[in-house]
């Protein structure tokens, strides 16, 4: 009888510590996590990159040398920052981002450069500071982002005209007709972008960006003696830049069992 009773003691413990581990076992079932899980949700970061800049100057008046549009094109650099939100579902993403960046690029066009050492005409422009604000969509792929973006943006000019003689001592007196402008320009920008997620907080992003701004007319007055002048100013350039963004909130990845 004793031995009958210890048996189905050792029966009970048995089916028991089986249901046990049955039970740790459902409780440690994976959790599915959807790919855009990486990026959902608000982050901040900063940027840097190149800028290939064309500025279209038109001399609508010959107040310089003749009546021409004059291209500019300059290689420079751009630096800044972004902050953005992300909304996902399970592979895809939309999103709106908004960044500034300080920038340098200068371009100087010396007309009739062969032209005697008296003469000093040229036009001077430089690109300093560009802002976007850009929705986002695209596909993950495991941590890696791939998306277009498109949005406005406004980007910062300066640009002199000079028509100096230097004059000859003793004999001709010189003179300087120069006009400066400086302005906010607002214009459209798009591109696209890959960003891979380098942990659950941190990301890595390559991007490329065309911008096209408004096409501007100025006049302005030169003195002496008394003359308008009015020139058409029109800018564009591509964006090649990469940035390092950080994700704030409670939005996590689950690990994987």
């Amino acid at each position: 009888m004793k031995k009958l009773i210890l048996a189905a003691a050792a029966i009970v413990v048995v089916a028991g510590s089986a249901s046990a581990a049955d039970m740790a076992v459902k409780y440690r079932a994976p959790v599915k996590v959807c790919a855009a899980d990486w990026f959902r949700g608000g982050y901040i970061g900063i940027n840097g990159g190149g800028v290939n800049w064309t500025a279209n100057r038109t001399d609508q008046d010959e107040v310089l040398v003749d009546t021409a549009t004059y291209v500019q094109k300059k290689w420079g650099g751009v630096i800044g920052g972004q902050i953005g939100y992300n909304w996902t579902t399970c592979n895809t993403l939309w999103g709106f981002e908004v960044d500034g960046d300080w920038a340098y690029a200068k371009a100087t066009t010396q007309l009739i450069p062969n032209a005697s050492p008296l003469l000093n005409l040229n036009i001077e422009s430089r690109f300093d500071a560009l802002v976007t604000a850009r929705t986002r969509a695209g596909i993950v792929i495991d941590n890696l982002l791939l998306y277009v973006t498109g949005g406005i943006a406004a980007g910062h000019f300066k640009t002199t005209y000079t028509n100096q003689f230097l004059g000859i001592v003793g004999a001709v007196p010189g003179f300087l007709f120069q006009a400066e402008n400086r302005e906010w320009r607002w214009g459209l920008a798009a591109g696209f972008g890959a960003e891979w997620a380098w942990s659950d907080r941190v990301s890595i992003r390559s991007e490329v960006l065309y911008v096209d701004f408004v096409d501007r007319e100025h006049r302005f007055l030169f003195a002496p003696p008394a003359t308008f002048a009015n020139f058409t100013e029109s800018d564009s350039m591509w964006i090649s830049r990469i940035a390092i963004n950080w994700k704030f909130g409670k939005d996590a990845i689950v690990a994987k069992y």
